[in-house]
């Protein structure tokens, strides 16, 4: 009789884990997708020096930058392509994290570890150049790192 019922209460448990680690899994998958859903699109902007609370001096104009569902393009102020890639997006505790690797452009095979924030129809994006450790904060303290302050284009 005690061998059934710690059978059952070893079932339920490994059921509830089942049911728990399942929806926790679908739940962070629908996040990152919320997230991609919210970055799709056009946006316009610089790379700046500072923080995103008070950006400096500008170092590069963005005339275009794109993000569909699954890749990045550029554009300088020129109108220069300043190349295509992929992106992964995840968490890092309350950082929301942006991996982008260079397919195409001046960049090719590069991964720039990166974090990122929407404010309204402002992207606040800091990232790292290849190689750097990820940034923890929207600020540029060194040559390592670079933060792009973008605004959503209309359609």
């Amino acid at each position: 009789m005690k061998t059934k019922h710690i059978s059952k209460l070893l079932l339920r448990g490994l059921l509830g884990g089942a049911l728990a680690f399942t929806l926790s899994h679908f739940s962070a998958a629908d996040a990152v997708d919320e997230a991609r859903g919210k970055l799709i699109g056009t946006w316009e902007g610089a790379v700046v020096d500072g923080d995103a609370a008070r950006p400096g001096g500008v170092r590069h104009t963005i005339r275009e930058l794109v993000i569909s569902a699954d890749q990045i393009s550029a554009r300088d102020g020129d109108g220069r392509s300043l190349g295509t890639g992929t992106y992964v997006l995840g968490k890092n505790g309350a950082l929301s994290t942006i991996t982008a690797t260079a397919i195409d452009g001046p960049g090719r095979g590069q991964q720039m570890a990166g974090i990122y924030r929407i404010e309204g129809d402002t992207l606040l994006w800091c990232s790292a150049n290849n190689g750097n450790p990820r940034p923890t904060e929207f600020r540029t303290k060194t040559t390592g790192a670079y933060l792009l302050v973008l605004k959503r284009k209309n359609p």
